[in-house]
């Protein structure tokens, strides 16, 4: 409900994106009420998990864990990707899936994740331009605020160029949030028991959806 979203965090984040610019806060305000009314034609609180059910159970992205300053961690695996294999509707359903998801995960006194994307195993199939965009408009547009840290593990060319793409699209103060990591830089963000055993922490979890999203504060039946 718009009410349950413009929460005083919510609108206050709005206001920092605007720089306390009370007219242009309150356009971008609207621009979201009219984007979460009319979204792909039923509203973004109609998305169900079995709306974006294939794209959900991929495990391309999932939350667990905290970051050293208790962010929730979002983890993102851009090899599980596969555009010419993706439904685009379903890819933006699940998008807005996940960002109402941290949404509701955040802890009272938290307004902010951090993203790990691993690029480990990326290719040139999994490159997707038109989803990166359509995320990060997202992001800034309609849930502002909400990166903590970006953290770009195990970088390859492809991503290097990619990125060279993708900054123009970011705001300053986003793309200043953006870090390239490897397995030592990874750790001076997130301590070793938040971190997966795959980006050399001791945390054995594994992606299982079934169980993630039965035990996720946040479960399948309340979508």
């Amino acid at each position: 409900m718009l009410r349950d979203f413009f929460d005083d965090r919510m609108l206050l984040r709005f206001l920092r994106a605007r720089k306390f610019d009370v007219n242009a806060s309150y356009q971008m305000i609207l621009a979201c009420i009219k984007f979460r009314v009319e979204f792909q034609g039923v509203g973004v609180d109609a998305i169900t998990f079995d709306s974006c059910k294939r794209e959900a159970t991929s495990g391309k992205s999932f939350i667990h864990g905290t970051d050293n300053t208790g962010r929730p961690i979002v983890i993102v695996r851009p090899r599980l990707h596969d555009p010419a294999l993706t439904d685009p509707s379903e890819s933006e359903r699940y998008i807005i899936f996940m960002m109402e998801h941290c949404r509701k995960t955040l802890p009272p006194n938290m307004e902010q994740v951090t993203l790990i994307f691993d690029m480990t195993g990326v290719s040139k199939k999994n490159m997707d331009l038109k989803t990166t965009k359509y995320m990060v408009t997202v992001l800034q547009n309609y849930y502002p605020e909400s990166l903590g840290a970006v953290l770009v593990y195990n970088s390859t060319w492809i991503v290097s160029a990619v990125w060279k793409v993708v900054k123009p699209w970011l705001d300053q103060v986003t793309a200043a949030k953006v870090v390239f990591v490897d397995d030592k830089a990874i750790k001076t963000y997130i301590g070793d028991n938040n971190l997966l055993s795959e980006y050399g922490g001791s945390d054995k979890f594994v992606f299982q959806p079934d169980v993630y999203y039965q035990s996720s504060p946040v479960g399948i039946a309340q979508y």
